[in-house]
C-alpha cells in the first residue's frame, strides 16, 4: 500500500485523539525517510518545506522539512493538540511563554532525534530549528486539524525593528 493511502487510512475515522494514540498510530505506519522522500518539499516561503499529506476536519498530518541551520517563527498550534515523530536528523524544540506585554519569553529548550516524539499541547509556544549537520524531517500530526495558528516575536525582535 501507498505511502499516502496508509496515512488516510489510518487517520480517516480519527476524531479527538489522546497523544498515546497519536503515537501509537504513528508508530504503525512504519514510517522511514525513505518512504516519505518523494513527499519532501524545498522551503519556499518559509524557512522550512510543508507538504500536508492528509487531511480532515478533525486531523491533518504534516511532513516538514527543515534545513541545517533553519528554524520555525515562534508560533502556537490554534486550538489543535500535536505530536510529531523525528524520522530524520534532530530537532531542537524551544518552548515560549508570554510576557506581561505579549512577547514571548524562551522557558526551555528541549532536543529530539531521529525516532523520537514530541506532543505539543493545546495552548504551547514553540519554535523548531535545526542545529545538526544535515536536514531534520518530522512528521506532524495535529488534531483538529490546524487553525487560527499565531505567530509571536521577542521583545528583543520587535525593538530591533523598530530602532
Amino acid at each position: 500500500m501507498k505511502l499516502l493511502e496508509s496515512i488516510e487510512q489510518a487517520f480517516r475515522s480519527v476524531t479527538c485523539p489522546a497523544p498515546h494514540e497519536l503515537k501509537a498510530i504513528i508508530t504503525s505506519l512504519e514510517l522511514t525517510s525513505e518512504k516519505v522522500t518523494p513527499h519532501i518539499v524545498e522551503p519556499s516561503y518559509l524557512p522550512y518545506g510543508r507538504s500536508v499529506l492528509f487531511q480532515s476536519d478533525d486531523i491533518e498530518v504534516i511532513l516538514v522539512h527543515l534545513p541545517r541551520g533553519r528554524k520555525t517563527l515562534i508560533h502556537d498550534h490554534g486550538a489543535s493538540v500535536g505530536c510529531a515523530f523525528i524520522l530524520e536528523g534532530q530537532m531542537t524544540n524551544t518552548s515560549y511563554r508570554l510576557d506581561g506585554y505579549g512577547y514571548a519569553q524562551e522557558c526551555g529548550e528541549s532536543t529530539l532525534k531521529q525516532h523520537q516524539f514530541l506532543y505539543a499541547p493545546k495552548g504551547q509556544i514553540h519554535q523548531m530549528s535545526n542545529s545538526g549537520e544535515g536536514r531534520m524531517l518530522s512528521f506532524h500530526v495535529y488534531a483538529p486539524r490546524l487553525m487560527g495558528i499565531k505567530s509571536y516575536r521577542t521583545y528583543e525582535e520587535v525593538l530591533d525593528y523598530v530602532i
